[in-house]
């Protein structure tokens, strides 16, 4: 499910739309809804690397990709990415029974050192970003 598509949406306090994709700001999480068939590295995320740092400036936050489309990230730049996010606490991943995805997934939890939650649903993350992360509401 698309973040506009949620009831969630009308908490977004700001919205980016790059060449990438769909990036939504909520007060302490930021969501990324990427392009179909887009690859990221390190030279395609500066941008949002910047905007991303100055909003949460001084504010912890979560990371999730709400994978609703298809898409490759660089294993090497995705561990440098992570670390570039000044203030994340999680990340948090939602697949949809794409075993791609499950297995980019999979991958990606051994470049972080931070919280990694996979669900398959939208609802969940705001459930467990309330229940379980100190400081961080929906």
């Amino acid at each position: 499910m698309k973040i506009t598509d949620s009831p969630y949406y009308k908490k977004v306090v700001e919205t980016h739309h790059l060449d990438i994709g769909n990036f939504y700001f909520f007060e302490n999480m930021a969501v990324s809804e990427v392009n179909e068939g887009a690859h990221l590295d390190l030279s395609n995320t500066q941008k949002l690397l910047k905007i991303t740092n100055s909003f949460y400036k001084g504010k912890p936050f979560s990371h999730v990709s709400n994978r609703i489309n298809k898409y490759s990230v660089s294993p090497i730049d995705f561990a440098n990415y992570c670390k570039s996010l000044e203030n994340v606490e999680s990340f948090v991943a939602i697949i949809y029974n794409n075993y791609f995805d499950e297995m980019n997934t999979q991958i990606e939890k051994h470049f972080i050192k931070k919280p990694y939650y996979v669900t398959d649903n939208l609802n969940d993350v705001f459930l467990w970003k309330s229940k379980n992360l100190k400081n961080l509401s929906a």
